[in-house]
């Protein structure tokens, strides 16, 4: 497929992907214009997002987004000329209602996707039996190595994967993040610190995957119990929220796109970093499941119907770590010995539980992490072309010439 006039309207190539609990759409590197603003447009047309500032309750009806931050990921995937990668990615992530597209995440969940798109388009090449696609995140330099099973010829793929907050089975790809510790800050501890107190509540910065916040439940009246739509319902604890992951992203010195350090207004408007969860011990009953903590996680803006697999890693990471609050509120939980291996944490949250396996030592305080893994499910929901009906005479005219 490659990007064409139908009727004089500009077509796209795009598949449309599922992978773990989120949903997106993935183009090929060579089907996009060079310019980043016309790049922009074309993602906000095929997503249904506003062309410019806010739209409030934008439901994306005019286009391939569903209305939640969990399906409002673009991904674009090229092929790599990295030694130690086969293609590189780079995610899009929208908000419903905004123009504004943060590039400075990953998707742990779309990642999933990632190998057979790229093998589709002609990227990399899968063969029957077992395959390693390397992925180079542009997002935030982490390699993520994706290990899946295909058939031989002419046989069905095997869907025998099953993940919580997906229903079925489906195929699985096993992800492993390498060197994941400090992806946006450089460390695992951005502040250096195990804890650090925000207007008299505990919070550890953790930066694994993802940079996070992690809050007890209890210290702000919860029990993380409560359902994602019962916590963002709550005005008063979404406030402070709000300003415990502002003054915690100060702490750390979170950047923008530009690299400058992100004002406090930024951070408060921020769709994707930091991320923040609260948490609390397991329950009997998820502890006879086999959890070690129960969690309930935000985008920063929303309450998340699960648990992004980079936050599921931070917060599995966090739990390792002597001193920090997941530790101190995590159960049953190997503590790291002086030799690298793997440990087992999961995590209770609203569509059940998230095995994360971090690869880590402790040699006299020294901790390394040098990986961390988890098991995601993948589908092609559709793949053609998508037209964008109001593209701009600019944009039009990038794929005349």
């Amino acid at each position: 497929m490659s990007p064409r006039f139908f009727d004089g309207v500009l077509e796209i190539p795009v598949y449309h992907m599922r992978g773990g609990t989120s949903t997106g759409i993935l183009l090929y590197e060579a089907h996009l214009p060079d310019d980043l603003g016309l790049r922009e447009e074309l993602i906000r047309h095929i997503m249904g997002v506003p062309l410019m500032g806010e739209v409030d309750r934008n439901a994306q009806i005019t286009g391939l987004g569903r209305g939640i931050p969990q399906s409002c990921k673009v991904f674009i995937v090229d092929n790599s000329a990295r030694d130690d990668a086969d293609i590189q990615s780079t995610l899009a992530q929208l908000a419903p209602t905004k123009a504004a597209i943060d590039w400075s995440v990953n998707c742990g969940n779309m990642s999933a996707a990632l190998p057979v798109f790229a093998a589709q388009v002609g990227l990399v090449s899968l063969t029957p039996g077992s395959n390693c696609v390397r992925i180079f995140n542009t997002n935030t330099g982490v390699v993520t190595h994706a290990l899946l099973e295909m058939p031989v010829p002419d046989n069905p793929v095997v869907s025998e994967t099953e993940i919580p907050g997906v229903m079925g089975q489906w195929p699985g790809v096993q992800l492993a993040l390498l060197e994941p510790a400090g992806a946006k800050t450089g460390r695992l501890l951005p502040t250096g610190n195990p804890t650090d107190m925000i207007d008299g509540i505990e919070v550890s910065c953790t930066d694994l995957a993802v940079p996070m916040v992690i809050v007890r439940a209890v210290d702000m009246g919860k029990t993380a119990a409560e359902t994602p739509e019962e916590l963002d319902a709550d005005a008063a604890f979404k406030a402070q929220l709000q300003h415990l992951w502002v003054e915690a992203g100060l702490k750390m010195g979170l950047k923008g796109k530009d690299g400058a350090a992100m004002t406090e207004a930024a951070l408060a408007a921020s769709e994707t970093v930091p991320k923040i969860c609260i948490v609390a011990p397991p329950s009997d009953e998820e502890r006879a499941r086999g959890a070690n903590i129960r969690v309930r996680y935000f985008t920063p803006q929303a309450g998340h119907k699960s648990l992004a697999v980079t936050g599921g890693a931070c917060l599995a990471a966090c739990c390792l770590i002597p001193g920090t609050v997941g530790h101190e509120t995590a159960v049953g939980v190997d503590p790291l010995g002086s030799e690298e291996a793997g440990h087992v944490v999961r995590m209770a949250n609203p569509a059940g539980l998230l095995k994360a396996t971090i690869t880590g030592s402790n040699r006299n305080g020294e901790i390394n992490m040098p990986s961390a893994a988890y098991e995601r499910s993948m589908q092609i929901l559709l793949r053609g072309h998508t037209p964008l009906y109001n593209a701009s005479d600019a944009l039009r005219d990038a794929y005349r010439n």
